[in-house]
């Protein structure tokens, strides 16, 4: 019986697929009638009874998709994978079998599919039905991160633990999604112990991704919704109410405060992207930053708020910049406090980007360039960058880059976002050198539409001249 469509919404992912699967005719659900349908169902059920089933599909597909492991080399379109269908099809059952091991945390079952992926079909896809696509390694290095980290979380071990250096360009963008999963899910299920140890242990280990991103940042800023119902009132209820509870339960904790007063500024970037009233986004910032003197300043989480509340309510540069120098002091290594003060500032007028290219300027001087680069690359990425690139010492932001690259060498999301950067403003030999090694792991949304420079400047066999006029201008 089909499931109606207002109540479906209601139900979790896996019911659905199950439910839609099973109203069809059984002669339209054969056993394995189509592996990509039959793979997408295993993966939203994660149902280990369902391994054995796996196993069969795989011991069919397998041999037909091996032999066209050798002929892929890239990602393909919708229409180009279904003349290579096996390939894509034996890739997205080997993600859900490793994905149901993950889900239950056996890790040494998932390893022979996760090595399959890995080294035979590392550009499968799935292929949906509206001829979108999901890269395979994309979900992949997600449920290994948070198989990791709910392990972690269970044992009571957050503390211990460390991201090694990344396999490819998409392992750091899935260690923050991980991470900030993590934080909401166990805020939203209540489960206050687990919570506390995730954030305490995370704040006092400095836990970082291997491209230099604070999970510290990362937890405060999932004190929202998920990405999926950031639009519902609704949601942005429900966080705050379990915001409570956990205030409630722990009436001691820092971080049960502090994730209030972050959950206000959220609140009304939410609200002023949806231009709201100005009265509603002035009275939920300025609740926030009452709340703040009360939270005593024991985490670099402190100030990095009390700074994004000061911004959003207009506080004077005056005003702000003691509270920096006093958190930059405290804890000199905290890289969001730059990049939330350059990413207020240089929206500010031609006054706040002449401030913005002073901190780069400062941060170099005072042997923190990684710092300042990593404050350059949040610039660019929000698109904000050619508002403060004719104020920039190119010769400085050279120095940041190569400083970053040099603290940071494991990450290739973050190398690739500074080659990107190093070609905005003219620095092609730079890219070159930063880029070198990469091949194919250069981050395809970052470089869209420039995809041929990444490819020359990653080829070993390509020279390198940089493209830079005696002005320093940028050119492409």
């Amino acid at each position: 019986m089909p499931v109606s469509k207002s109540w479906s919404q209601q139900l979790p992912p896996q019911v659905i697929e199950q439910a839609r699967r099973e109203s069809l005719p059984a002669h339209k659900r054969e056993k394995h009638d189509n592996y990509q349908a039959a793979a997408k169902y295993w993966y939203a059920s994660r149902n280990p009874r369902q391994l054995e089933d796996m196993e069969e599909a795989l011991k069919d597909v397998l041999p037909r998709a091996s032999k066209l492991s050798s002929f892929i080399d890239n990602f393909q379109t919708w229409e180009e994978a279904q003349n290579f269908k096996a390939y894509h099809d034996a890739g997205a059952v080997l993600l859900a079998k490793a994905y149901t091991c993950l889900y239950y945390g056996d890790v040494k079952k998932a390893a022979p599919a996760i090595e399959l992926i890995e080294t035979k079909f590392p550009y499968a896809m799935i292929l949906a039905e509206d001829r979108s696509v999901t890269w395979v390694r994309t979900a992949l290095r997600y449920h290994e991160h948070c198989c990791m980290l709910y392990a972690a979380m269970s044992l009571k071990v957050v503390g211990k633990i460390h991201f090694p250096r990344e396999r490819d360009e998409f392992d750091g963008l899935q260690q923050r999604k991980a991470i900030e999963h993590m934080a909401v899910l166990r805020l939203r299920e209540g489960n206050v112990e687990r919570l506390e140890h995730f954030f305490t242990a995370i704040n006092h280990s400095e836990l970082q991704t291997s491209g230099g991103d604070w999970a510290l940042d990362i937890i405060m800023n999932a004190m929202r919704p998920l990405d999926q119902d950031v639009q519902s009132e609704a949601s942005w209820q429900e966080i705050h109410d379990a915001i409570l509870i956990w205030q409630k339960q722990k009436p001691s904790s820092v971080f049960a405060r502090l994730a209030e007063a972050r959950y206000l500024y959220n609140y009304v970037m939410f609200k002023a992207r949806h231009r709201s009233s100005f009265a509603a986004i002035r009275e939920a910032s300025e609740r926030g930053l009452k709340m703040m003197p009360d939270i005593p300043k024991t985490s670099p989480a402190w100030y990095d708020t009390m700074l994004r509340l000061q911004a959003v309510c207009g506080r004077p540069a005056d005003e702000i910049a003691p509270v920096f120098q006093e958190g930059l002091g405290k804890y000199p290594d905290y890289t969001p406090y730059a990049i939330a003060l350059g990413r207020c500032f240089v929206n500010e007028g031609e006054d706040g980007r002449q401030i913005c290219s002073q901190i780069v300027e400062e941060l170099q001087s005072s042997a923190k360039g990684g710092l300042a680069a990593q404050m350059l690359r949040r610039i660019y990425l929000d698109g904000s960058f050619p508002a403060i690139q004719p104020r920039l010492n190119l010769d400085t932001v050279e120095l940041c880059i190569r400083a970053a690259v040099a603290r940071w060498p494991d990450s290739y999301e973050l190398r690739s976002d500074l080659g990107i950067l190093a070609v905005t403003i003219g620095r092609r030999e730079l890219a070159a050198d930063i880029m070198q090694g990469m091949s194919n792991k250069w981050c395809r949304n970052a470089w869209r539409g420039r995809e041929d420079i990444a490819i020359y400047l990653t080829s070993p066999a390509a020279p390198v001249t940089p493209r830079v006029d005696p002005m320093r201008k940028t050119t492409l």
